[in-house]
């Protein structure tokens, strides 16, 4: 009788790591069969490895991890399998979810454990050094030596508690007197900088007091450093960027500065001189500077230390109408800015960016640049003036530079946006085009997941379609009537085309001049993002309300929705349940073509802003949100709480098969009146809004969001022969609708103006 023998194995079953057939008179044993996790297994295990000093030598495993580099060397650790050494050369351990291997965790196979020690530390000192730390003797200190400033301490006569902190650098002086290890003063000064910079050191010196001084109700004990700390950075860069008597950056700040507020006056003296503009109050003609010329410099203001450029400003066609209102506006209503200071030049980034220049004379005294004869140009235009280099001598640290001689300053003007703006990708390389030192874009997320954040964890998918919905309602006043009534509305917005975009924190620039051509372009977004947020956000912040009012709560939900989503929706959709757009259309409202629309501030008479637009002097705005005591009343019926208008296209109202198949898109609140809205971002920020207006009828109007937040209306069905009169005689524009919506700032406002007093 004989003994069967096995078979020899062929290459692709060796490759295959299969034992072969065998005859009909018996099976071979089967050799054993190494993986990785059975090497895990072995590692593991408390008897450790039973290879033998040969078999590890022999192993075709680390034959081959030795021509594939693979860190197997600083283990023991062999196949007995070729198709195992295969399967080992082509796996990355560090690629293994370790979480899931269990005890595989432990064995950091494949990591660097230096470098992930580093990175845990890094993360560990950056989430600490966000606290700042606590308002204290020895906390000042510190905060200084952090910023490589001097300091040393002034002690009072003996048996006082009295101390004085003083800190010094190459170009400025603070002295902060202590009681008991509380502040009691501080004096800032400039004792090296001219009278252009030291001018403002008291209106600084105040903002830095108010930073780390006790309130009424505060406690030594936490009292933090952070908004001092913040303002204190800011002037120790300057300084530590000064070269001693050849560069001083304070000066560099103070001479923008003053150049654009020479620029701010002129313009200020050109709008008051403006005949279609007489009547109005100064605070509304500070605003057309601010939002539609070449903004508002400021130095010291809005707790902030330093030079910035206010350039938008939230309901600013609509300033308030008494003092009280105008205080609360001053310090709640959001003011879009730019904070400018002075950073290293990067080699990298600032290719194209001059380094920074001392001068005054950015713009020539007269402003306006001399009309030239023959001159097609009719408007006065602004004389931009190109100062001289600064020069300063060879870097001492830096060895071969003494051998070149002088050279220009190594640093450059910075722009810090306060607060950051969202932009498209466009606008983006837009600006490096204009010379602003930005970096190249990465388009990893879109333009509404910037603005409409998508929440941890949360599917996203930056080229899928998505839809945001929001119900909330909008309070607004009839005329002749002193209650306020409210409507729910149910705002959808849809993105079907992704724009990317990016969030704008810092650039750096060569010329102020730089600054005020990028203005009209940031407040075309900066009305944008105000836009989507008022219309599609809860409202978080203080409004503009006296303190005797009482505020109408509005009642927000928020919904963001995929493809994913839409199609489950729609698969849950009972074919018995499916309604077409035309089975429920809305009923005229009977309601006066006058009204007055709750703008976010105060509600009384003595508040209201004169509008223009469709009538005389009888009708009002009112800038408040609805503050009154008895409850309010729902204008809607049956009809209007049901009927959906369906999103549309861009392309214009004519697209009915688009608004059909996507009508029983579910989302928001079956009982508020839907208002559709569709986003693109071709060439410019586009919203086409789709909202029930007569009879059976859907208002479509389409509106391009152009520079300086202006709003043009580019189709709409709203204005026609029925309704272009208004009731006082005057006759409507289609403009006007667009003057509306740069006024009132919020679309679910803006529908109920157009439906209650164009319909």
């Amino acid at each position: 009788m004989t003994t069967p023998t096995p078979m020899k194995h062929t290459l692709s079953q060796q490759g295959s790591g299969r034992t072969p057939s065998q005859t009909q008179h018996g099976a071979a044993a089967t050799p054993p069969v190494s993986t990785p996790f059975s090497m895990a297994h072995a590692a593991l295990s408390p008897h450790g490895s039973r290879l033998s000093p040969q078999a590890v030598k022999k192993s075709p495993a680390i034959s081959a991890a030795a021509l594939l580099n693979h860190p197997t060397s600083t283990s023991a650790v062999s196949f007995d399998s070729p198709s195992a050494a295969a399967a080992f050369s082509n796996l990355q351990l560090s690629d293994l979810d370790f979480k899931s291997l269990g005890g595989l965790a432990g064995l950091q196979v494949g990591r660097n454990t230096e470098d992930e020690k580093a990175k845990r530390l890094d993360e560990v000192i950056s989430i600490l050094s966000q606290n700042r730390g606590y308002v204290s003797e020895a906390g000042l200190e510190r905060l200084a030596q952090k910023l490589e400033l001097d300091c040393m301490w002034d002690e009072h006569m003996a048996g006082e508690s009295k101390r004085t902190l003083i800190i010094a650098g190459s170009a400025l002086e603070l002295l902060i007197g202590f009681t008991d290890n509380i502040v009691q003063s501080l004096t800032l000064a400039f004792p090296e900088s001219s009278e252009s910079v030291n001018k403002h050191a008291e209106d600084a010196g105040k903002i830095l007091l108010e930073n780390i001084k006790l309130r009424p109700g505060q406690s030594p004990l936490t009292k933090q450093l952070d908004k001092f700390s913040v303002n204190f950075e800011r002037l120790a860069i300057l300084d530590k960027l000064s070269i001693a008597s050849v560069l001083n950056l304070y000066e560099a700040i103070a001479g923008v500065y003053d150049s654009l507020s020479r620029l701010h006056q002129w313009e200020l003296q050109k709008v008051r001189e403006d005949a279609s503009l007489a009547g109005r109050t100064d605070e509304y003609l500070r605003n057309i500077v601010l939002c539609n010329r070449s903004g508002t410099p400021a130095m010291n203001a809005r707790g902030k230390v330093g030079m910035r450029i206010d350039y938008w400003k939230n309901k600013h066609l609509q300033p308030p109408p008494n003092p009280q209102l105008a205080a609360h506006a001053e310090k709640h209503e959001k003011i879009w800015g730019i904070l400018v200071g002075c950073a290293p030049i990067n080699r990298n980034l600032d290719v194209n960016v001059h380094p920074v220049r001392v001068s005054q004379h950015w713009i020539s005294d007269n402003v306006e640049l001399p009309h030239i004869p023959g001159d097609l140009q009719t408007s006065p235009m602004v004389h931009w003036l190109e100062p001289e280099d600064t020069i300063v001598p060879p870097d001492p640290e830096k060895a071969g530079d003494s051998l070149l001689g002088p050279r220009l300053p190594s640093v450059t003007f910075s722009a810090t946006f306060d607060p950051p703006i969202h932009i498209s990708f466009g606008l983006w390389e837009q600006l490096r085009s204009m010379g602003i030192g930005i970096p190249a874009m990465d388009v990893s997320k879109s333009f509404d997941n910037l603005v409409f954040p998508i929440a941890p964890g949360g599917y996203y998918d930056p080229t899928e379609p998505r839809e945001i919905h929001h119900t909330k309602d909008i309070n607004y006043q009839l005329p002749g009537s002193p209650a306020w009534v409210s409507r729910k509305h149910a705002n959808s917005l849809y993105i079907y085309k992704p724009v990317y975009g990016k969030t704008l924190t810092e650039a750096s620039f060569s010329h102020p001049q730089h600054l005020i051509a990028m203005l009209p372009y940031l407040r075309q977004y900066a009305f944008l993002s105000t836009l989507l947020e008022n219309s599609f956000k809860e409202e978080t912040g203080p409004k503009r309300t006296p303190p005797q009012t009482t505020i109408h709560p509005d009642s927000f939900s928020t919904k963001t929705s995929t493809n994913r989503d839409e199609f489950n929706r729609f698969m849950s959709i009972s074919p018995a349940t499916v309604k077409s757009p035309s089975d429920e259309a809305p009923t005229p409202m009977d309601i006066s073509t006058s009204m007055s629309i709750d703008h976010s501030s105060q509600p009384n008479p003595s508040g209201t802003v004169p509008m223009s637009i469709d009538g005389g002097a009888s009708q009002h705005i009112f800038p408040s949100q609805a503050a009154h005591s008895q409850p309010t009343s729902h204008l809607s019926n049956n009809n209007h709480q049901n009927h959906q208008v369906p999103p549309t296209s861009s392309g214009g109202p004519s697209n009915h098969s688009a608004l059909t198949c996507h009508a029983f898109t579910s989302g928001p609140d079956p009982e508020a009146i839907k208002i559709d809205i569709n986003l693109t971002m071709v060439h410019a920020p586009r919203l086409q809004i789709a909202f029930p207006f007569r009879a059976s009828e859907t208002a479509i109007v389409v509106l391009e969001i152009r520079e300086n937040g202006q709003v043009h209306v580019e189709s709409q069905n709203v204005l026609d022969e029925r309704n272009s009169v208004a009731p006082n005689g005057r006759e409507r524009r289609v403009e006007d609708l667009g003057k509306m919506l740069e006024t009132v700032e919020d679309i679910g406002k803006w529908v109920e103006f157009v439906r209650t007093r164009w319909a």
